[in-house]
């Protein structure tokens, strides 16, 4: 039945991404490969999709961890998988007490399957702890293998993440959703005090953690100011989860990439607000600079256009 559903809402999918096609080139640093989106769109959809919506790279992360490499053998070497410290369906809720991850993790940066760590997710007053050793053990991969971390935090304050930024300065930090609910003075004081960090924009629209772009584009003045203090530390993502708030939810399945072209929509409607340098910085430049360590090598290319 999740299968038919798939398959009855394609055409429009499919309209929405022809439209898109014919938009400048997009980064989708912030993608999601699940078990439970595998039930409703087979790999070799979401990357047509990703395809018509002009997405020329893509960024992964996968719950089995496994779950992301499936997207770039259907899609080649232009998606770059993260590996997810969430190794089995529910790894969401255990990750931290679980000491095959580092094990994994380094296997999988090893083999060259893998080119970062991450999402990982942190949240104030839940946890896990900062200074959790599988957490630890994940960071000293990252500086082992220079590759960088994808971390979800949220705070109503951009000191929880600062300490952790500021003792790993030699590590890179994507930081997912700018922050979640944080607004353009605590993005801006912790990008200040952590050099190291580069924030993206996925999820933040009015339909989940809001607090930044009108529907039609329309940019506070504070974000816009940001930017231009910043032009090379932001990047913009999808994150093709939904509905909100669904984690693990037995009864259904995530749909998130049926709405992949009305997310990227949304963001070049903001994004086409901006000069068109600094647009073209946050739209594309900045992630294909960013993940330029897989890019210049054999293991990764951007899609051909």
């Amino acid at each position: 039945m999740r299968r038919l559903l798939a398959v009855l809402l394609l055409p429009c999918a499919l309209w929405v991404g022809a439209a898109a096609a014919a938009e400048p080139p997009f980064a989708d640093v912030h993608l999601h490969f699940n078990w439970d989106h595998e039930e409703l769109i087979a790999p070799e959809e979401a990357v047509r999709r990703l395809e018509a919506n002009n997405v020329v790279l893509g960024v992964v992360s996968g719950v089995p961890s496994e779950r992301a490499l499936k997207l770039r053998q259907a899609g080649g070497d232009w998606i770059i998988p993260l590996f997810s410290p969430y190794i089995h369906h529910r790894g969401r809720t255990d990750w931290f007490t679980d000491p095959r991850v580092v094990e994994r993790a380094r296997a999988g940066l090893a083999q060259g399957r893998f080119f970062g760590i991450g999402e990982v997710h942190f949240i104030a007053g839940v946890g896990p702890a900062w200074d959790n050793e599988v957490f630890q053990g994940l960071l000293d991969l990252a500086r082992e293998f220079d590759v960088p971390v994808l971390i979800h935090t949220e705070s109503s304050s951009h000191a929880y993440f600062e300490p952790v930024c500021r003792e790993n300065p030699d590590i890179r930090f994507q930081w997912a959703h700018a922050g979640a609910r944080l607004g353009p003075k605590e993005v801006g004081a912790l990008m200040a005090a952590c050099p190291n960090v580069w924030a993206e924009f996925s999820a933040r629209d009015p339909e989940r953690y809001g607090k930044f772009a009108e529907p039609d584009g329309t940019l506070d003045p504070a974000w816009i100011e940001l930017f231009k203090r910043f032009p090379e530390r932001f990047m913009t993502g999808s994150d093709p989860v939904w509905p909100p708030g669904s984690l693990y939810r037995w009864d259904v399945a995530d749909s998130g990439w049926d709405r992949l072209g009305r997310f990227l929509d949304y963001h070049r409607a903001w994004l086409d607000r901006l000069p068109p340098d600094l647009a073209r910085k946050i739209r594309f430049e900045n992630a294909r600079e960013f993940y330029s360590y897989v890019l210049d090598t054999e293991a990764g290319n951007l899609r051909a256009q």
